[in-house]
Formats: C-alpha cells, sequence, structure tokens
C-alpha cells in the first residue's frame, strides 16, 4: 500500500502504526511531531492537532491510542490528554498528575498509564478515570529503574485485551481489556541473557563500556501476537537487527536476518498486525534497494518508492 502523503499530511519517522475502522493512524513523536490518518488506500485522511501550547495542541505527542470514541493523544511535555473525533476536530483535553510515556483507554471508559521511570517511583503502571485521577498504583519496577531503551508500543492492544513490555525487561504482562493483570510471558535467551546492569539502566549500560558486549539478545519492541500463539517481534543481536517468529505454547523459535540476500517480501520491520492476522511492516527506498528482488516490485511501487513515498507491506502469515 502506497503512503500519498499530502502536503498537510507528511510524517519523517514512522514510530508508532495503530488500525482502526479500515484506517491507518501514524504516530511520529519527534522528527514532524504530528499524528495521521490514511485510508485504506494510503490517501491522506487527516491530521491531528498541531504543535503549540495552546488547548487541542501538543509539544511531544510521545504515545496514541484509538477507539470508537475518538483519537487520543498523551503529550509529555504538557502532561495532557487531548482528544480528537475522527476527523481530526479537537474535542477535549485533561491535565495528568504525572509523568508518563504510554497509555491505553480501556473498554470501561478509564485510562491505563505507563508511567516515565525515573528511579524513584516504584510503580509502572496506574489506572484513572476518565478525568485523569488515580485510581491504582501497581506493578512495581525493579529498585532504582531507569529504563533508557525505547520501546515504542509499550502497551499494544491484543484481541483478549493488553500487552504491557519495555524493552529489555524480559517479561511481558498479559492485562485485560480493563486493565487487570491476567498472566505474564517470561523471555528466557539463556547463555544470551541481557546483563541485569542493562535491565534497570540501559543508558549507562551503553555508555559505560559494557554496551560494547556482543553476547546479549534483547527485543526491540513488544511483540505482536498473530495467530494460533504465534508471534512476530523485532529481535537485536550483536548490533544486527532479526525478524522473529515464535510460538509461546511450544518456545519453537526461527529468525531472518536482514541482509542482502533478503527478499522485499520477509518481515523486516514488523509493525503491527491486521485483524485478520496479517503484518504490516515499513518500506523505504533505501531498504527495498537493498534486498536481493527489488525488481521483483510492481513498476508502479518501485516508481512510488523512488518518488519519495514509503510503502506499507501487508502479508499473510
Amino acid at each position: 500500500m502506497i503512503l500519498n502523503e499530502g502536503e498537510d499530511n507528511m510524517f519523517v519517522d514512522l514510530d508508532k502504526l495503530l488500525i482502526a475502522e479500515g484506517n491507518y493512524y501514524i504516530l511520529d513523536r519527534y522528527s514532524s511531531r504530528s499524528v495521521l490518518s490514511f485510508s485504506s488506500k494510503g490517501e491522506p485522511l487527516h491530521k491531528f492537532g498541531n504543535v503549540g501550547n495552546g488547548p487541542g495542541e501538543y509539544m511531544f505527542p510521545q504515545d496514541m491510542d484509538i477507539d470508537s470514541t475518538g483519537v487520543y493523544v498523551l503529550d509529555t511535555n504538557t502532561r495532557k490528554v487531548i482528544r480528537y473525533s475522527h476527523d481530526g476536530t479537537y474535542s477535549a483535553e485533561h491535565k495528568i498528575p504525572f509523568n508518563a510515556d504510554a497509555f491505553k483507554r480501556l473498554s470501561n471508559g478509564n485510562f491505563l498509564f505507563n508511567l516515565s521511570p525515573d528511579g524513584v517511583n516504584t510503580s509502572a503502571l496506574v489506572i484513572t478515570d476518565s478525568l485523569m485521577q488515580p485510581i491504582k498504583y501497581f506493578s512495581a519496577y525493579a529498585k532504582e529503574y531507569l529504563g533508557g531503551c525505547a520501546t515504542n508500543n509499550v502497551l499494544r492492544s491484543v484481541t483478549d485485551g493488553i500487552l504491557y513490555y519495555r524493552s529489555p525487561a524480559d517479561t511481558i504482562l498479559h492485562l485485560s481489556n480493563n486493565g487487570e493483570i491476567i498472566g505474564n510471558y517470561v523471555l528466557d535467551f539463556k547463555d544470551k541473557a541481557i546483563p541485569e546492569i542493562a535491565k534497570t539502566d540501559f543508558v549507562t549500560f551503553r555508555s559505560s563500556g559494557a554496551g560494547d558486549r556482543k553476547d546479549y539478545l534483547r527485543l526491540v519492541d513488544s511483540p505482536i501476537p498473530v495467530a494460533n500463539n504465534i508471534w512476530i517481534g523485532q529481535l537485536e543481536d550483536n548490533g544486527s537487527q532479526y525478524s522473529m517468529i515464535f510460538n509461546t505454547t511450544t518456545n519453537d523459535c526461527g529468525t531472518s536476518k536482514f541482509s542482502k540476500e533478503s527478499s522485499v517480501f520477509d518481515f523486516i520491520e514488523p509493525l503491527t498486525a491486521t485483524a485478520n492476522g496479517a503484518v504490516v511492516s515499513l518500506m523505504v527506498e533505501e531498504l527495498a534497494e537493498m534486498c536481493s528482488d527489488y525488481a521483483a516490485l510492481p513498476d508502479s511501487i518501485r516508481a512510488a518508492m523512488e518518488g519519495g513515498n514509503r510503502i506499507l507491506m501487508i502479508r499473510q502469515l
């Protein structure tokens, strides 16, 4: 699918992609600082808000969520959640009494936030009412946890609830659509497990020289459940990134490293999945030209990329 960006509907980086009611919603946190929507045919639809300090405006749109009531954007700079209608019209906003960098609107109208780690706050998650007043703090961070890894989908909606994951943790928390903990998944990379210091302060780990170690694995982003206990994720190993497909029941796992032998039809950078389990990833000209079968793409797709367009590759597993 060609993303036909218009003059008023452009982005630089695709940090998060959500699909709602057949449309595609894109969040670019820092480069263009924008929230945009495209139709199922890739045509530009709406832009949600603008950069600024006024009502309906944001400085850093850190996260977004969408449901039948509207499009919600979390601004970490002004500590507020803004609601827009699906056509981009500003509706309302509410301040939040804490620092958070990810959120979800729950099925009962409350909100679930992931609190920004600072080495002091022990709770990782908080549920608020619709006016952002805290109801319950829960799920403790490790002692002196500072984080340091950027995770685009800290809270990911799935068929049976919500997944909570911050890289490079080794546990994925499974919550209901109302924010109740119903289970967890533990990642075990055995002798290639990431060092404990990296789990609490990844920035110091990297800057101290310890980050030059090449003998550990980590999930880059929250994995994507597809179907029948099959999940897809992106794995970092020795500075390289792999697409990883694994079965949460049998623990079977397979990986594919991006190289000049890769196909443009591989899962190079999985972003999300459609309701029927098709995996959506982003393709740009620089990556496509490095693939062995770039010429196999239709002329219209290659022409679009050569003209500066990005492509969403939608593949059934």
